[in-house]
């Protein structure tokens, strides 16, 4: 351990460029000792094998009543999740854990319309109550251990549970069984592993997009706020950035070579060297130790010094930079540039002192020196392990780099994280200053009949913990008034992050926390019966060289993916192999989980949108709404179908959550806010209009009437033409074929009508006067042949 801190130090001194990967190197391979040795020496009561761990997903923490309120009063889909309902009313939520995993067989193409089926087989991830995840685990796990034909009692009819199946698309199968895989079996990981699955986290709309890094990352010292004091664009925030960072190795515990850490090596050393004298060593051994001591001292002093000697001169050119400018406008000096200034030089100053006391002691004989240089350099070293300004959170930009605790520098930096999971939650801990206090599994479709599952989690804001001195005794204390920077983020404040249902899942296990569905949901989709896959576990028999009459000696022995149980459903007709929006033919399909839609298809619902690809015009010419009576009578359904057929849309459906919750609010609902822009400019004026006039908003009507397009005067005069035939009984049949010609001649002027005018440019549309003259040659040439038949 000696020679290879000396030998990490002394590359960091020496400013080798490649001295990063020689020292990950030389920690990979001590890693790889440290495992053999643990493993080798520990005894059979402290090993945590597999299959204790397995065991250990299922014990759960105490289910907080007060947690499963809130659930119910955001996620139930019988209330609005508004404020005021708070009390808990809504729907009960049944607590689930992760029972195992179902491979199917190829799917007929015949099956299905969607791209899905082309895929040859289909991953499906099955929930159920913790006790039967339990028992369907320990059968799994007793199976593969034992031998079928002399253990009649493991066979697939000895274990049959009811459990929710979670289809898994194709688009992201692969990564979310590795995820799930590694948080199940809940084995520490090295970095190298562990930094290879952690992309596997970055999906498009997933977990870590929808995480609230711009406005819940925290910043004490308001560093995100501008001279005004209002928080900068989310785009300029540091928040994601830093928590990539963290997710691609920066500022990992134990291996940062700043300065400051670097010396903390030296003093945890000494402390254990300490703690072996204690317990007796030989005098030869510490006079070694003293002399290796006192020389990387000495290199980490004069480093001290000469970054003190760049600061300094980094500081004399800013004070000249502003005494000029100050001098030009006839002010003087700026201040805190001076005070920057004195406090390099008093930080040059302290390295020079200590690096002469520690010369004193090289003319001391050996005996005297191995004596007194441990207190010595130990004095030392705590002048330099002081931050002025400390890092609020691991990998902060704008700060030094964060300092490790003994342990964590010792001990953690070998194994310190099971799964990227188990990762994402530290950085939420301690970047957000939040908790997951819990996991659900939502409805995300809109389209009636289709049942399509996605996660959500809860954060809750922690308070901040202070301390403050109470005649002469520290006490400590939680404010609950501290923002942390975060204007409007108050301890207990709560964020809904929308997530893949798998993705929820690793986070409800790696939290050891269940994960909440729905009673109805449960009680319609939930009640698979499931048994143990003889079929597939003996193919892992067979994968691992293992004959039939042998048995697996050792779990540990298996990958993590084939530690998961795998089960299989005792009638396969209730797994679908769906993907949302297509059609349903019988109410055992509207009870089936489907596959959620994760792109624009090219079909929907089995008609598909008429498109000519051998003609197309500049802007999609797809204009479904016609009138704004058309448009007040879409449901939700229909309007969640024609955002997926217009080619203009390019977005994420909102969830039939956040449907309700706007609809309670206000008008327009979110849908509507989505769908409104992309519709015909005057049915969105109309619709705005309209409801400027529920708001009573006279000004607003006024100007949308001002503003509007000639096309929008001609329909509306076409309108009023109709209005005054029918109820009045005029004859007005050639002031509505003017207003029908007026109304079709400025809608082929414009290029798209889904836009305001003036929102594209106007080179794009065509001159009135060339429409006008061309459509009269065309009228004149009807007319003649008209003229030339008779």
């Amino acid at each position: 351990m000696m020679i290879r801190l000396t030998l990490l130090l002394s590359l960091a001194l020496l400013g080798f460029t490649n001295s990063f990967t020689i020292v990950d190197h030389l920690l990979s391979s001590s890693r790889c000792n440290i495992i053999s040795f643990a493993t080798s020496s520990s005894n059979d009561d402290e090993s945590s094998s597999s299959v204790d761990t397995i065991k250990n997903r299922a014990d759960l923490r105490y289910i907080d009543a007060s947690i499963q309120r809130q659930i119910s009063s955001i996620f139930s889909s019988s209330s609005t999740g508004s404020s005021d309902q708070l009390d808990g009313s809504g729907s009960t939520f049944v607590p689930l854990s992760f029972a195992g995993r179902y491979k199917a067989q190829k799917i007929d193409n015949k099956q299905s319309s969607s791209t899905f089926a082309s895929s040859s087989s289909i991953e499906t991830i099955f929930l159920s109550s913790p006790e039967q995840c339990q028992s369907i685990s320990e059968t799994y796990i007793q199976y593969l251990k034992s031998n079928p034909s002399s253990n009649p009692l493991y066979q697939p009819s000895s274990t049959i549970i009811k459990a929710l199946p979670i289809p898994i698309s194709h688009f992201y199968t692969t990564a979310a069984i590795k995820l799930l895989s590694t948080t199940y079996t809940n084995t520490p990981l090295s970095k190298s592993v562990l930094l290879s699955l952690n992309t596997l986290l970055m999906r498009d709309n997933g977990l870590y997009d929808n995480l609230p890094w711009s406005t819940w990352s925290i910043d004490p010292n308001l560093q995100e706020r501008d001279a005004a004091d209002n928080t900068i664009d989310e785009k300029y925030t540091m928040g994601k950035r830093v928590a990539y960072q963290r997710m691609m190795g920066k500022d990992w515990q134990g291996r940062s070579l700043s300065l400051g850490n670097l010396i903390l090596k030296v003093k945890y050393l000494l402390e254990r060297d300490e703690d072996d004298n204690d317990a007796g060593r030989d005098t030869n051994d510490d006079t070694d130790d003293a002399n290796m001591l006192y020389s990387l001292s000495k290199r980490l002093l004069q480093l001290e010094i000469k970054e003190a000697q760049m600061y300094i001169a980094e500081c004399e050119q800013s004070v000249a930079i502003v005494t000029n400018n100050n001098e030009e406008d006839g002010g003087s000096s700026d201040i805190e540039a001076t005070e920057e200034l004195d406090k390099a030089r008093e930080r040059l100053q302290l390295a020079e002192t200590s690096l002469d006391e520690l010369n004193e002691t090289d003319n001391t004989s050996t005996n005297k020196q191995s004596k007194t240089s441990q207190s010595l350099v130990s004095s030392i070293l705590d002048k330099f392990t002081k931050q002025d300004n400390p890092p609020p959170y691991r990998g902060a930009i704008g700060y030094p780099a964060k300092l490790d605790t003994k342990e964590e520098m010792l001990e953690d930096s070998v194994l310190p994280y099971s799964s990227p999971y188990e990762l994402l939650l530290e950085i939420i801990d301690e970047q957000l200053n939040s908790k997951v206090i819990g996991c659900v599994l939502e409805p995300t479709s809109l389209i009636e009949g289709n049942l399509v599952l996605g996660g959500a989690l809860l954060l809750q804001r922690k308070g901040v913990v202070k301390t403050t001195s109470i005649s002469g005794e520290s006490v400590s204390y939680t404010d609950d008034d501290d923002e942390l920077g975060n204007k409007g983020v108050l301890p207990r404040s709560m964020y809904v992050v929308e997530c893949y249902a798998d993705e929820a899942i690793g986070m409800a296990m790696a939290a050891n926390m269940p994960i909440f569905v729905e009673e109805d949901i449960h009680t319609r989709a939930g009640q698979v019966e499931v048994e143990l896959d003889i079929e597939q576990a003996d193919s892992i028999k067979e994968d691992n060289g293992i004959e039939d009459n042998q048995v697996v000696e050792s779990i540990e022995s298996l990958s993590f993916i084939n530690r998961i149980p795998l089960v299989r459903p005792i009638d396969e007709s209730y797994l679908s192999a769906r993907v949302e929006g297509e059609r349903i033919s019988s109410e055992k399909e509207s009870n089936q989980v489907r596959i959620p839609l994760t792109t624009n298809p090219d079909f929907f619902d089995g008609s598909q949108v008429a498109a000519s690809s051998s003609s197309r015009s500049v802007f999609s010419t797809f204009n479904p709404v016609k009138s704004l009576d058309e448009y007040d009578e879409l449901t939700d359904d229909a309007k969640a179908r024609l955002l997926l057929k217009l080619e203009s849309f390019t977005g994420q459906l909102p969830r039939p959550r956040a449907v309700r919750m706007s609809k309670s609010n206000s008008e327009p609902s979110i849908l509507d806010e989505m769908l409104i822009p992309l519709v015909d400019e005057t049915i969105r004026r109309q619709y705005r209009i309209k409801d400027a006039k529920r708001r009573n908003d006279i000004q607003e009507v006024e100007r949308l009437r001002n503003e509007a397009s000639p096309r929008q005067v001609a329909l509306e005069r076409l309108q009023q033409a109709k209005e005054e035939e029918e109820l009045l009984g005029i004859d007005n049949e050639e002031a509505i074929r003017l207003a029908e010609e007026e109304a079709e001649l400025y809608k082929a002027l414009r290029a798209d009508i889904t836009q305001d005018e003036g929102a594209y440019s106007q080179y794009l549309d065509r001159d009135d006067w060339y429409e006008r003259e061309t459509q009269a040659r065309i009228q004149r040439e009807r007319e003649r042949q008209l003229r030339k038949k008779s």
